[in-house]
């Protein structure tokens, strides 16, 4: 399905990619916009054919410039309370989406964008790159949840005090972009990392962002622990014949 305000397409296999396409209001991101996500998002879960989605703003100004705050504005204090709890409850699900996921930041990334950036599992962006964590400015807090995990304690106080913008390249230094796409082209180093991940076997990424998620808060006995149990039951370990073909096939090759 594709709507005017998310667009769906398949740039390469087992690669879903979902373009948030409101350009003219540098993506804003709509509650119409997160509903839409949050309904692609449950089909891609259920089908076996996705193994890793890809979110793109349309255009290359913004990935997305937060949520829409004109649609806000006219929203009473009741209504406001109740699509805070509801976005709530989707980025949650985001976060917990059993695939992995992939923001392509290009351009600018404020508020309710970057937050949908901190919580993928992976972020790419290039020299146009620039995030604000907003929430500060308006007597707010977001990212204290999980923005220390990625940059570390001293980082996140930095730019959730200050709410200021971060630049691409400082963005990948202290480690807010994994990948860092030095040609500029951004989406395309997303989806090269896309088909990277897709080219592995399904349930070991899947697990693998389980645990991950799993982890943060416990012991790293209990980390441990659990990495292992999955690994003799969910995952059941194959024959090693069967699962190091490639090494064995190359072995026979130079006898």
């Amino acid at each position: 399905m594709t709507t005017s305000e998310l667009l769906e397409s398949s740039p390469g296999p087992g690669v879903l990619q979902l373009t948030l396409n409101r350009p003219e209001a540098h993506n804003a991101i709509s509650l119409s916009m997160q509903r839409a996500l949050d309904a692609a998002l449950t089909r891609a879960a259920a089908d076996d054919t996705v193994r890793v989605v890809v979110i793109a703003g349309a255009g290359d100004r913004a990935f997305s410039a937060g949520y829409d705050l004109k649609e806000l504005a006219v929203l009473s204090s009741e209504e406001n309370l109740e699509a805070m709890l509801e976005r709530e409850e989707l980025l949650w699900r985001y976060l917990e989406f059993p695939k992995p996921t992939i923001a392509a930041v290009q351009g600018i990334s404020y508020g309710g964008g970057t937050l949908l950036a901190a919580c993928s599992d992976l972020r790419v962006g290039g020299a146009s790159t620039r995030f604000t964590v907003t929430a500060a400015k308006y007597g707010g807090a977001n990212l204290t949840w999980i923005l220390d995990t990625l940059i570390g304690a001293g980082q996140t106080r930095d730019l959730l005090m200050t709410s200021r913008a971060v630049a691409g390249d400082e963005a990948y230094r202290i480690g807010l972009l994994t990948r860092y796409a030095r040609d500029g082209d951004v989406l395309e180093a997303a989806l090269e990392a896309a088909a990277q991940i897709a080219a592995q076997p399904p349930e070991a990424i899947r697990e693998i962002k389980s645990l991950l998620l799993a982890g943060h808060g416990r012991d790293l006995r209990s980390r441990y622990d659990r990495e292992n149990t999955v690994a003799r039951t969910t995952l059941r370990p194959r024959a090693v014949g069967d699962m190091f073909t490639e090494f064995f096939g190359a072995r026979e090759e130079t006898v």
